[in-house]
């Protein structure tokens, strides 16, 4: 079903209107966000967390929409809730409403409007836009099963879901895409961009590995400890998984306290066999060696 001329009209709708249309479409909501009691302990700190009421419909693919989202932000965050002081009224079921995810971005975007930017954009711009052209326009399907109703619910094709949000772009005066394509090509080559940064990355650290490398081919048992260790660190665990993009969470500092038991010759001398070991393995060599030096466990 093509719901996209529904979703015009009710872009073109002013908040109020808009909320009049999708209480009578989806009727009222039939209880709290939260639970008042819960609500109240968690505001006086006895509590961490805040319970939840019945209210959810993401069975049926539909949002629970805080109609003062127009004078709170982000009412539905305990976090905020707490830093705000937002009053237990915005919570109550007269002041929520049923809406798909289409919809959801609409009241957003009208919020944003009539309130010049100071509510509803963050929900817009970070949230709800973002999943609209992962869903719609990179055909992207959710995986999470109330995820998938909600798309199945709103579904679009790629070219009205792209039409929608340039008109919504249009009436909070936004540039968007002038096309489709246009969109096509912009993420591509930001695809392309993103792989030739990573490419840069991964050979940077190649470098710096290879620097340490040859810097630690010229230690020697007078070399200062400092000197051997920081090496030993930096080849061992800084620079050990380079090609994973994975940066160890072991800091020098846990791993200079780890390297105390031995003197700096045990230390320089396992790092120097394991630098052969590598040269070894490039040039296809099999290792027999077992008394390669064991990197300490190091949490992280």
């Amino acid at each position: 079903m093509d719901n996209s001329i529904e979703y015009m009209d009710l872009l073109s709708k002013n908040y109020a209107e808009a909320l009049d249309l999708l209480l009578q479409k989806y009727g009222p909501v039939q209880d709290d966000y939260f639970r008042e009691a819960s609500y109240y302990r968690f505001m006086k700190g006895e509590i961490k967390s805040i319970s939840k009421g019945k209210f959810t419909r993401t069975s049926e693919g539909l949002y629970c929409h805080h109609i003062d989202e127009i004078k709170w932000l982000k009412i539905s965050d305990k976090d905020y809730v707490k830093k705000f002081n937002i009053p237990f009224e915005t919570q109550r079921k007269d002041r929520l409403v049923y809406c798909d995810l289409i919809e959801h971005t609409i009241l957003h975007v009208l919020i944003t409007k009539e309130t010049s930017f100071k509510y509803g954009y963050p929900g817009y711009g970070v949230y709800l836009k973002p999943i609209i052209e992962e869903w719609y326009l990179d055909e992207v399907k959710p995986n999470p099963e109330w995820m998938k109703k909600c798309y199945i619910k709103s579904f679009l094709t790629p070219q009205k879901a792209f039409d929608l949000l340039r008109e919504m772009q249009k009436i909070l005066e936004e540039n968007y895409f002038n096309t489709l394509n246009d969109y096509y090509n912009e993420k591509r080559k930001k695809e392309e961009d993103r792989k030739k940064l990573e490419e840069q990355i991964k050979q940077r650290k190649i470098d710096d590995r290879n620097n340490w490398i040859e810097r630690a081919k010229q230690l020697h048992y007078k070399s200062s400890r400092m000197d051997i260790v920081m090496a030993s660190y930096n080849v061992l665990i800084y620079y050990k998984n380079i090609m994973t993009f994975r940066g160890s969470s072991v800091t020098f500092k846990d791993y200079d306290n780890k390297m105390k038991v031995y003197p700096k010759e045990k230390i320089l001398d396992d790092l120097l066999i394991y630098i052969e070991s590598l040269h070894d393995v490039n040039n296809g060599v099999k290792i027999l060696n077992n008394n390669v030096f064991k990197i300490p466990k190091i949490n992280g």
